[in-house]
């Protein structure tokens, strides 16, 4: 009865993570296809995210970059630094953060939404990255199936 359960765990995560790195490339894909134009760093410093982490809390230091960018005569101010639809905000150690945040020049390229101009962001997410969430779900797959065939 393990096995079984442990296969059908395996398998279950291994296809929500291969849906879920396929959906971002693409994701990642339409982000590309979004215009620039040239931001000023307003604010450097540190923050907390607002979202569930398991790490202690020394390591949940996020940097903060707050920009100003102009886009058909308007103001925008964000400070989004990877793209939301596909990344929660990195953290770790305060010093990484401010380390992190401090990596950013005075003028910043900013990659904004056609539609709504208010949504921006300066890094985008790396294919490595999500290349990476694919390997591990087809290994928790194989795992999975590994387990149900097994017995």
């Amino acid at each position: 009865m393990e096995r079984l359960l442990s296969g059908a765990f395996g398998v279950l995560i291994g296809l929500v993570g291969l849906w879920t790195g396929f959906q971002q490339l693409r994701n990642r894909a339409a982000l590309n296809l979004w215009p620039t134009t040239r931001g000023k760093v307003i604010a450097r410093g540190t923050y907390q995210p607002n979202h569930p982490m398991l790490s202690a809390p020394a390591f949940r230091h996020a940097p903060l970059v707050r920009y100003v960018y102009h886009v058909a005569g308007q103001e925008f101010v964000n400070d989004r630094i990877r793209p939301k639809r596909i990344q929660l905000p990195e953290h770790s150690t305060k010093r990484w953060a401010q380390k992190r945040a401090e990596s950013f020049a005075d003028e910043v390229t900013v990659h904004y939404n056609p539609a709504d101009p208010s949504d921006s962001f300066l890094v985008q997410t790396t294919k490595r990255t999500l290349y990476i969430v694919i390997g591990g779900s087809c290994l928790a797959l194989v795992y999975g199936v590994i387990f149900l065939l097994l017995k």
